[in-house]
């Protein structure tokens, strides 16, 4: 585990500005996207092999984003403490960042999201290892791994896996990954303005 070290005393603390931060956060998804085609290649199988237009599969992962939606206003309502954490991370963490964004920041940050992430965690990995390993182990390890690499604490990856397994469950029912795309970007979007912009914790 890597720690940071103290700064020395005389160097003053001066935040990101927020295009800086968004400049950032749009480079590392963007990196992800980048990573994904250099897996596909790796592994002989593009990771947007099934990504196609459909306007079926489109409509799927808008109505798709409502479930974990829902679940996310639950969390911010319930009085269970392990809801209470979960508040408590999203003013700590996501409200000092994503608080200074513009809608359109948002918006942007959430498209970007939404494909390079699905590009990765289901076109690459969950893609290349249905190949070799079988349709439901992919699901499970490409599911894991994107609760791994959101694990801001343990029940934000148990939450983010769960997330990942609707997601890959959404590109085997459809098989197109504008399906999990969509319904990504749809989520992270609604969920960022509503907690943002309408939100306020009692």
């Amino acid at each position: 585990m890597l720690s940071i070290p103290p700064k020395p005393a005389n160097i003053p603390t001066k935040p990101l500005s927020h295009e800086l931060s968004f400049s950032v956060a749009c480079l590392l998804e963007l990196a992800l996207l980048v990573l994904s085609l250099v897996w596909g290649w790796l592994f002989h199988r593009s990771a947007l092999l099934d990504l196609h237009w459909s306007l079926n599969a489109a409509l799927i992962g808008v109505v798709a984003a409502i479930p974990p939606f829902l679940f996310f206003l639950w969390t911010l309502n319930s009085h269970f403490q392990i809801c209470s954490n979960h508040r408590h991370l999203f003013e700590t963490v996501l409200r000092p960042l994503f608080g200074i964004w513009s809608i359109l920041q948002l918006l942007v940050i959430s498209l970007i999201a939404g494909i390079s992430e699905e590009a990765f965690f289901r076109g690459a990995i969950q893609g290349s290892l249905s190949d070799r390993a079988g349709v439901i182990p992919a699901l499970v390890l490409a599911s894991a791994a994107f609760g791994a690499c959101h694990r801001l604490t343990w029940i934000y990856a148990i939450i983010a896996a769960l997330i990942g397994l609707y997601s890959g469950l959404l590109w085997i029912w459809t098989g197109n990954l504008i399906t999990p795309m969509i319904t990504h970007a749809a989520y992270d979007f609604v969920a960022l303005v509503y907690f943002l912009r309408v939100y306020r914790a009692q």
